[in-house]
């Protein structure tokens, strides 16, 4: 009987109190496994992006939720074999901006990271949407979990 007038008084909130975007916690192993069963090619990457002049923000007069946009980055860093992240590379990146509703991306600008790169042509993309997968934190542990996916070792979630 509690129930009831929880939810009576959740139903009066304003709607934009209890709109709000939910996000799972991403995972290595989650994300690993999504870009396996893609058509699209992915590589693992372990570095940073960078934005020529050093902005990464939307295009002037951009509306959150209006539509996607993309920023032209470069990835500096070390991609991944089955021997670890040794294989230097500086590589053009596209970094495509989304949205779902009013929360968007954002292109993860000079911060270390582990990144799931899709192999498009001579380059790479990054798919940023509101809800982050494809750019994690570059922990140890994630590092860890990103090469033992690779190496077959197991991917389960933590």
């Amino acid at each position: 009987m509690r129930l009831v007038p929880f939810l009576v008084l959740l139903a009066s909130l304003p709607a934009t109190q209890t709109a709000a975007l939910s996000c799972l916690r991403p995972s290595v192993q989650a994300s690993f496994r999504e870009a396996q069963a893609a058509e699209a090619t992915y590589v693992l990457a372990l570095g940073r992006l960078a934005v020529p002049g050093g902005s990464a923000l939307p295009p002037a007069g951009y509306r959150p939720g209006a539509k996607p946009y993309s920023v032209e980055a470069t990835f500096e860093g070390m991609l991944a074999t089955l021997r670890g992240f040794d294989r230097p590379a500086r590589v053009p990146v596209a970094v495509e901006v989304g949205c779902a509703g009013p929360w968007c991306g954002a292109a993860p600008v000079d911060q270390e990271l582990l990144f799931f790169l899709e192999r498009r042509g001579d380059g790479f993309a990054l798919e940023e949407g509101a809800c982050p997968r494809w750019a994690l934190g570059a922990t140890p542990e994630a590092v860890d979990a990103a090469l033992s996916c690779l190496r077959g070792e197991g991917c389960a979630p933590e």
